[in-house]
């Protein structure tokens, strides 16, 4: 199936909307910098997934079932738990294709990978074994949209969207983001996110941008003080 300029713009408009009101009726603090912000993430997701759709060499209908999902797979990010995002966003993502008029077939496919894209991990079983039941029970739409969203995870994208989580909670300062950044723990996420990849594009992908992430993180640790080394002290009389 081949989609039009218009059917996909048609979509975007859709969803953009939709994010904008949810978000407003979450939270009405910084809702439309959110809803912005996530529809960003979206359009990342979709760049990625058309990238891994090169890669793997799938038929244009697959092509065309991604690129949707892709643009709805957070759609309901603001109006459930998190963990239930997927299937209230594949049920938004039926009605509104169902009332566009694309054949149920294609509906039920792209519904499938929003549903599917989004998995819970059990920190006591060994993540090769779940990722084995998930990859055996995903579509490959699913498997191109699970790699997609992660490939959104490591690399600039996560750098950004770290320093501007530290800007919203007030951290301003160049050395308090340096430390933030270079402390450890958003490489060791990074890495953990990786692990996740399920596609030979989409490993090949991470690998590289990991690679970029942690030449960023060495280049910080190299040229900025994260810590003054002269404490400040109260003033002396003289």
């Amino acid at each position: 199936m081949h989609l039009t300029d218009e059917q996909m713009q048609r979509a975007a408009d859709f969803v953009r909307s939709y994010l904008r009101r949810t978000a407003l009726a979450y939270s009405p603090h910084n809702a439309e910098a959110r809803a912005k912000n996530r529809w960003q993430h979206s359009l990342n997701v979709q760049k990625n997934i058309r990238a891994l759709a090169d890669g793997e060499g799938i038929p244009s209908d697959a092509r065309a079932v991604c690129d949707l999902a892709a643009l709805f797979h957070d759609i309901d990010h603001y109006t459930v738990d998190y963990e239930y995002h997927g299937l209230r966003g594949a049920e938004t993502t039926t009605r509104f294709l169902i009332s566009e008029g694309y054949p149920p077939q294609f509906v039920e496919r792209v519904a499938e990978a929003v549903r599917r894209h989004h998995n819970e991990f059990d920190d006591d079983v060994p993540l090769e074994e779940q990722m084995r039941a998930i990859v055996a029970n995903a579509s490959l739409e699913a498997r191109l949209l699970m790699d997609a969203e992660t490939l959104d995870k490591i690399g600039i994208s996560n750098i950004v969207q770290s320093l501007l989580t530290l800007g919203r909670s007030g951290n301003f300062q160049v050395n308090t983001a340096a430390r933030e950044l270079v402390s450890g723990f958003p490489l060791e996420r990074a890495h953990l996110w990786y692990q996740t990849l399920v596609t030979p594009t989409g490993r090949r992908i991470g690998a590289q941008r990991l690679a970029f992430y942690e030449q960023v993180l060495a280049q910080i640790e190299a040229e900025i003080v994260t810590e003054d080394p002269y404490p400040e002290r109260e003033p002396q009389d003289t």
